[in-house]
Formats: structure tokens, sequence, C-alpha cells
């Protein structure tokens, strides 16, 4: 009876720390994305308020075009930037769970091969 307690305490043990493990890599993965909205959403701001001041200031419609199209472009820079960085974030959590799942199921997730150059 005590060996099947103590096979219950380590298996109770073991899911403890697996539950941390995800639970350190969610919050981890939650702290970037946060990091990452705010970053953006501070220079959003800071791009449209330097384009207002620019796109107020303009006298000609040539220059409004040209201005509303250098906005245009700052902001797609911008989206593919951000898409870009929440991609890696992503990737990386994934990463990381993937390694959890293969140390604690061995056999599951086959071993990544090494590409030929």
């Amino acid at each position: 009876m005590n060996h099947v307690s103590e096979q219950f305490r380590l298996a109770n043990q073991t899911g403890m720390q697996t539950l941390e493990t995800v639970a350190v890599l969610a919050f981890d993965a939650m702290e970037k994305m946060a990091a990452l909205n705010l970053g953006m959403v501070r220079g959003v701001l800071e791009q449209r308020e330097t384009a207002s001041r620019k796109l107020v200031a303009a006298t000609r419609p040539e220059t409004l075009v040209s201005l509303q199209a250098g906005v245009f472009l700052e902001s797609s820079r911008q989206a593919m930037d951000y898409s870009q960085r929440a991609m890696e974030i992503g990737s990386a959590t994934r990463d990381g769970l993937t390694r959890l799942v293969a140390e604690q199921i061995p056999g599951v997730i086959p071993p990544q091969r090494k590409k030929a150059a």
C-alpha cells in the first residue's frame, strides 16, 4: 500500500511541476505580448502626432498626398513589424511547450533532424 501511495505522490509532484512550467511559459508569453502591445501603441501615437502636425501644416494638395502616402507606408511597416514579433513570441512559446511535452512523454515528439545545408 505504501508503494502505491508513493507512486501517487510522485505523479502528483510531477504534475504540479509540469503545471508550474506551463504557467511560467504562459506568463512569460503574456508579459512579452503586453510589452509588445504597449510599445506598438506608443509608437503609433507618436507617429500619428508627427503626421498630424505635418498634415495640418501642408499647404499644397501634392504635399498632402505625399504625407498621406508616407503615413500609410509607415503604418504598414509597423503592422508588419508587430506581426513578425508576435509570431516570434508565439513560436518561442510553442517551442517551449513542445520541449516540455517531449520531456514528459518521451517518444511522442520525434527529435528534430538537422537540415542539410
